[in-house]
């Protein structure tokens, strides 16, 4: 494997078109036309968002207020992004964590997640309140009978990695309480959302507890946050929804979405007030360019995002959607 990479980049102005309302909220459409969409985390530094495509493979970069996209080429498929204070990027490609610089637009490993397991990849990941560590997670990516051969895995500044759970299919949905005492994540085939203490000086997790179901109707759980008021949102990927849990793992409601795949959501823009939104296309949809799925979508003044902390001097302050 190459240890620095020189990425391609190219750029275009995308269409931005109006997408009805959402809870009240006016929601605009920006035409990416994605694969697979996932990851957004806002950039306050830059006032842009990045995300991934993670079939494309490619980085995306977002100026909303010019709508010009910006989109570097990945040698692999990509799970998973982290931003750091420094400017430059974490990104989990199939089995090892790179560091991008979008200064000279190079790649270079930071680390080896999971090598010992070459029918899965790297899939979803989180930067903890503090900062101080990345969680990832992984899932079997062969097709149609998946395992449970995926994990979550606990990266430091020093790149290196510790498992922290395994024997989960499609590891996703990674999110932390207010106080960030407890960690979230899920298992989208089985709908399950889990809950365990999380010891955020060690960086470790105790036993899990079940927090919620959501099965395929109600939208099986993709990529989520918590909110301002300590709420677990979770993009419903197989329903074109948003549905919202109190901390006790009560449904709060349902949010439906212009597309039919959500697949992970953000808070972003210039007051930190609106949702990003990403999307997918199934293969067998046959989705034409410009149709609803597979596009990024935001929500104006849709509420705020739980304040993310300054990481600490090992990363140099990292924050993740």
């Amino acid at each position: 494997m190459d240890a620095v990479l020189t990425l391609e980049r190219r750029s275009s102005v995308v269409e931005c078109r109006p997408a009805g309302t959402v809870a009240g909220c006016a929601a605009t459409a920006y035409i990416v036309d994605n694969q697979v969409g996932e990851a957004p985390v806002w950039d306050a530094a830059r006032q842009c968002l990045w995300w991934i495509d993670v079939r494309a493979p490619e980085l995306l970069r977002l100026d909303p207020a010019t709508a010009e996209v910006e989109r570097w080429r990945l040698p692999e498929p990509v799970g998973a992004l982290a931003l750091r204070a420094d400017g430059c990027l974490l990104l989990a490609l199939r089995n090892h964590a790179w560091l991008f610089d979008p200064a000279t637009e190079t790649l270079a490993v930071f680390a080896a997640v999971e090598t010992n397991r070459p029918g899965n990849r790297l899939n979803d990941g989180k930067v903890s309140n503090s900062g101080r560590w990345w969680l990832v997670g992984s899932m079997d990516d062969r097709l149609p009978d998946k395992q449970a051969s995926g994990a979550l895995y606990r990266i430091d500044a020093q790149g290196q990695v510790l498992r922290l759970h395994e024997g989960l299919t499609i590891a996703n949905g990674l999110a932390w309480s207010l106080d960030g005492s407890r960690l979230y994540f899920s298992d989208s085939p089985s709908g399950q959302i889990w809950q365990a203490p999380w010891d955020e000086a060690h960086g470790t997790m105790g036993a899990l507890e079940l927090f919620a179901t959501s099965l395929e109707a109600a939208g099986r759980p993709d990529g989520a946050l918590v909110d301002a008021q300590d709420r677990y949102l979770s993009a419903g990927v197989s329903a074109g929804c948003l549905n919202r849990f109190d901390a006790s793992g009560q449904k709060l409601d349902t949010l439906a979405l212009p597309c039919r795949a959500p697949t992970m959501p953000c808070y972003g823009g210039a007051s930190g007030h609106d949702l990003f939104v990403t999307s997918l296309v199934r293969p067998h949809w046959n989705s034409a360019a410009g149709s609803a799925d597979g596009q990024l979508y935001r929500l104006a003044w849709f509420g705020t995002g739980k304040r993310v902390g300054e990481m600490d001097s090992g990363f140099g302050g990292a924050v993740s959607g």
